[in-house]
């Protein structure tokens, strides 16, 4: 029988590089999507596409599910989009679940934002359904649930943090953050995957990936308009929550530093691949 993992999301921005990392550990990866669809990877990153049935997964088994898909909306602005975070991070993930289970699935990975962290007073709609989700997982399968925190790194189109700060000195316009200190943890995509590759042979329960690279939004911008050497002003706004200060329970961290370069070079290599596409 062929080696299979199964996976979700492996098309969005951690998932895309966790795909490289395991693709050569593999026979098959097959990903999971939320329009009923499959794709299936044999030793390559270019997936062949076609229908999910679950009738045709009967030679590829696998008892291991590595859940990265999320839509991400904290704060939805009517029923339609409330529907849909219900749709994508609970719905969807729950009746997957239940159908591989007659195939034999019985560990989940999971990748959670630090925001479930946080007492309920500061949860929404989006943290709440991707708790609702881990709580019902945990009665039926073995659940790593890994919090992660801010992450970066190459092909990142989500326009974090980060990326606009960069994208704000490249086009020398002023960077405006909160006047209160908040604060960020910043990890590497790529020492995210290498934490994730081998999170499956942990016992199960909660862990977190949260690197030493801590900072205020304010020394952030500071830092990137050192690095990148341009003179812009940085404006002070409204206050905001430190959610980072608000979390009183941190799970077990598994993050280890794996890259050889330092945390000020992993930003100018981000700064860098930001210039080069903007000048294209």
């Amino acid at each position: 029988m062929s080696k299979v993992i199964y996976t979700t999301g492996i098309t969005g921005f951690i998932g895309q590089h966790f795909l490289k990392k395991i693709i050569n550990d593999y026979d098959i990866v097959i990903n999971f999507g939320r329009n009923n669809t499959i794709g299936i990877y044999k030793n390559s990153l270019i997936p062949k596409l076609k229908n999910f049935d679950i009738s045709e997964l009967s030679l590829y088994k696998s008892e291991v599910l590595f859940h990265f898909a999320t839509y991400y909306n904290p704060k939805p602005k009517n029923q339609a989009e409330e529907r849909l975070i219900e749709e994508s991070n609970f719905n969807f993930p729950y009746n997957l679940c239940n159908k591989l289970k007659k195939n034999g699935l019985k560990r989940l990975i999971c990748t959670s934002s630090y925001m479930q962290l946080l007492d309920q007073e500061y949860q929404n709609s989006y943290s709440k359904v991707k708790n609702n989700f881990i709580a019902w997982a945990n009665k039926e399968f073995q659940v790593i649930e890994v919090f992660l925190f801010d992450t970066f790194g190459p092909d990142d189109y989500r326009n974090k943090v980060l990326d606009v700060f960069i994208k704000n000195l490249i086009k020398k316009t002023d960077i405006n953050i909160p006047k209160s200190r908040i604060e960020i943890n910043l990890t590497h995509v790529e020492e995210i995957v290498n934490c994730l590759h081998i999170a499956h042979k942990y016992p199960e329960g909660k862990y977190m990936i949260k690197s030493n690279n801590q900072l205020t939004i304010e020394e952030l911008a500071k830092k990137i308009i050192k690095l990148n050497k341009e003179k812009v002003n940085i404006i002070l706004g409204l206050n905001a929550i430190n959610f980072l200060q608000n979390i009183q329970f941190f799970p077990n961290n598994i993050y280890k530093k794996t890259l050889k370069i330092d945390f000020n070079s992993q930003l100018n290599q981000r700064i860098n691949e930001i210039r080069k596409a903007d000048t294209i």
